[in-house]
């Protein structure tokens, strides 16, 4: 069983290598070294920085110590998740209205018309947190139950996604190749969320979050949020230095 839970976990990372590669090598064709590449770059930049900073750093480290150990799973599970997505939502709303902003600060220098091509790719990738941050949540109670293969095997549904936007799209202008791959880091991260929702199901966590949604007593889990906030601000300063160091 450890052996075929090794060999699944292995080719599922050597599969999204593959099709890693396979990416690349489609967009530099499609783009290649041209402006559009440089603004798609700088638009998937953000999320995910935050993405390695928070929900798949921090965030894993935290909740899962603080879910085996707490005693209403449903209802820690259900308020941790809430408060982190609405969080995420009104920061994605922020950046959608306002992407000029952030858009600028990621490529300093460039030209107000750069800028204000690239700001709606800003928008529309920026959303791409708010999937993966439910992912993540979701990998991680599989991870409760020792279930790692949908996660292993999901990371490539993105490259998946984006090659197949770079196919459909490959005889069009880069402006548009750009935007199509926006779009389709969006239909990815959809993806990864449905395999690991289906995931979930299968192994009855779906009733853990449903019956914390129906109870809904946040105090009774206020020690194990307490306990959870203990451990994921310390894990964002130990996650974000090197990621930040990396992005600058």
């Amino acid at each position: 069983m450890r052996l075929k839970s090794i060999f699944t976990n292995s080719f599922g990372i050597l599969f999204s290598r593959v099709t890693g590669l396979g990416r690349d090598v489609l967009m530099a064709s499609a783009l290649g070294a041209s402006v559009w590449s440089d603004m798609f770059f700088i638009a998937f930049k953000l999320p995910n920085l935050f993405r390695r900073i928070f929900a798949e750093g921090a965030f894993t480290q935290a909740f899962m110590p603080s879910f085996v150990a707490s005693r209403h799973k449903g209802v820690f599970a259900t308020a941790i998740f809430l408060r982190f997505f609405l969080f995420l939502m009104a920061f994605s709303l922020l950046i959608t209205f306002f992407p000029e902003p952030i858009t600028k600060l990621l490529a300093w220098g460039w030209s107000a018309e750069l800028i204000a091509d690239t700001s709606p790719m800003t928008a529309i990738n920026f959303w791409y947190l708010d999937l993966i941050f439910i992912v993540t949540f979701l990998a991680t109670l599989l991870q409760y139950k020792n279930h790692f293969a949908t996660t292993a095997m999901s990371t490539a549904l993105l490259n998946i996604s984006m090659i197949a936007a770079l196919y459909l799209y490959m005889k069009e202008d880069p402006k548009t190749v750009a935007y199509a791959l926006s779009f389709a880091v969006l239909i990815g991260g959809a993806l990864q969320v449905l395999v690991h929702l289906i995931a979930l199901q299968k192994f009855n966590l779906h009733k853990i979050l449903l019956g914390g949604w129906k109870y809904r007593k946040t105090k009774d889990v206020a020690d194990e949020k307490k306990h959870f906030q203990s451990l994921f601000l310390p894990g964002i300063l130990g996650n974000s230095t090197p990621q930040i160091s990396a992005f600058i």
